[in-house]
């Protein structure tokens, strides 16, 4: 488990700040030692002589080695020999950690790169025989050099004026609350070490681009941002591609069967449900308004189909399936949006009208049928919103609401993706819920699970890493751009695609595969 500190200004974020300085401990977190010596003392007795007023004294250089020695085994009925013994067996288990060795290394290129450490002369001279990488800090504090310890305010003040950093461009790690804490109290971004994947993952995060590492993630998969479940099963679906198409206008990057007609959530047999699964009215309608393939007149052949599929209230069921009576109102937004796309929105009235009830009286709330984060909603309304200007006009002002209310609310890195593209959309603040996806990056550059949509009959999740990155970066983009409320959708179409991600071609794939 980590903690990060949050920046000092309400009004910044992580993300606006080039951090040029980084402060490590080095016991535990560079270095690692056992206490465990082949002694008559044992560990506990060991690690409670480190916590000892005369150990700190030792360690701020005020008393000598000897002094401590002699001192502590009063203290503890031992011997100042048995002592002795023990901490000169425990110097020689210590070992530096390889992996955290690598990680400064590539820290360190534009960064100062500080030790600042609890530590006596004698064991600070030992240290520098016993391994090279102390050579890898511009400067080495110890305890014993500055006669202050941490957590000792005076300590940090003393590392800061030597170094001339600044502490809102500094990071601290240290393995010590009562250490991070106070160098927090100073504005500097602090991290708890308690494990080394989580440690590195947040140093890579506040020091590197999010969206430069993001794209080279989903350069280096192209053509395998593969769905998986919550039960751990991969599955080969055109959903995700499409979207992540849509989100990216790279093809490149995707695999999707290409239609002349209806389109299936699958690329081949269903899979954990029917082998012959029915095409549905959701990806079809993704399908057409993100793919340009089909012939106006084959589009409008299967806009007309779904006209027949709706029900006695006028919603358009999900299935081309008569013998699955299905419905759902995200399902609905994106069939609006592919009617309004082409014109031919006021022929789905009924359905207008519940989508307007789903968003005013929150229905969406804890998730639909099909779709399991209630930003999902929100998401592919703002879509809608691009191709209708009339409802954007009529349901903006509640979308705007609805997003307000969802600020900070607990969410995977999909949900805080798509709810900080809708409040970008709307032209609200979502700092705090930016910096909370930011810190979600994973080491690789992509973001986590994100359960984005179900088997409504028996709720099993669905993720795509690729979908999540790709609005992830987008959300990253829109922020620093935020839109205003367009006064027109010709600015409102500009607005969004300038969140849009583009993979840089250099990145791109040559081909892709479209059956």
């Amino acid at each position: 488990m980590v903690a990060l500190s949050r920046p000092s200004s309400s009004s910044s974020s992580s993300s606006s700040i080039k951090y040029d300085t980084i402060i490590f401990d080095l016991g535990d977190v560079l270095f690692t030692w056992s206490p465990s010596t082949k002694t008559s003392v044992s560990p506990k007795t060991l690690r409670s002589i480190l916590q000892t007023t005369t150990w700190f004294q030792y360690e701020k250089g005020e008393i000598s080695e000897e002094e401590c020695y002699a001192s502590v085994a009063l203290e503890m009925a031992l011997s100042p020999s048995e002592v002795r013994d023990a901490f000169q067996h425990a110097r020689e288990t210590l070992v530096s950690r390889p992996f955290m060795v690598d990680l400064i290394r590539q820290l360190k290129p534009g960064r100062k790169i500080y030790a600042m450490s609890n530590i006596s002369s004698e064991d600070f001279d030992f240290l520098r025989t016993k391994s090279s990488d102390i050579d890898l800090f511009d400067h080495c504090f110890t305890s014993s050099a500055a006669g202050e310890r941490k957590p000792n305010i005076g300590y940090f003040r003393h590392v800061l004026e030597q170094t001339g950093a600044d502490p809102a461009r500094t990071i601290f790690v240290d393995d010590k609350l009562d250490n991070v804490l106070a160098a927090r109290s100073f504005g500097m971004t602090g991290i708890l070490y308690d494990d080394f994947e989580n440690v590195e993952r947040h140093l890579r995060n506040l020091c590197f681009d999010a969206k430069a590492r993001a794209e080279v993630f989903m350069r280096q998969n192209a053509c395998k941002h593969l769905s998986y479940t919550s039960t751990g099963v991969t599955i080969h679906e055109n959903f995700a591609q499409l979207l992540i198409l849509e989100a990216t206008h790279d093809p490149t990057l995707v695999n999707y069967t290409k239609y002349d007609g209806p389109f299936n959530f699958f690329r081949g047999e269903g899979e954990l449900t029917t082998s012959a699964f029915p095409c549905d009215v959701d990806t079809t309608s993704i399908g057409i308004t993100c793919s340009d393939h089909m012939s106006p007149e084959k589009r409008n052949e299967v806009m007309d189909a779904i006209l027949q599929l709706r029900n006695a209230d006028g919603i358009p069921q999900v299935y081309f399936d008569t013998s699955r009576p299905r419905i759902d109102p995200v399902v609905c937004v994106n069939v609006l949006t592919l009617f309004y796309k082409y014109g031919r929105g006021k022929q789905l009235k009924q359905c207008y009208e519940w989508v307007e009830s789903v968003l005013r009286y929150r229905a969406f709330n804890e998730g639909t049928r099909y779709y399991e984060p209630p930003e999902a909603f929100l998401f592919f309304l703002s879509r809608l919103f691009l191709v209708a200007p009339d409802v954007h006009k009529r349901l903006g002002p509640i979308f705007a609401e609805c997003c307000r209310e969802r600020l900070g609310m607990k969410g995977d890195a999909l949900a805080l993706a798509m709810r900080v593209l809708c409040c970008n959309f709307a032209g609200i603040d979502a700092s705090g819920d930016l910096m909370m996806l930011r810190s979600m990056q994973d080491i690789d550059g992509g973001w986590p699970d994100g359960w984005f949509y179900k088997y409504g009959s028996n709720g099993v999740l669905i993720a795509n890493r690729g979908f999540t990155t790709a609005l992830a970066i987008n959300a990253i983009k829109g922020s620093g751009l935020r839109m205003k409320r367009p006064s027109s959708i010709t600015n409102l179409k500009q607005a969004w695609n300038d969140t849009v991600v583009r993979i840089p071609y250099r990145l791109r794939a040559t081909s892709y595969d479209a059956h």
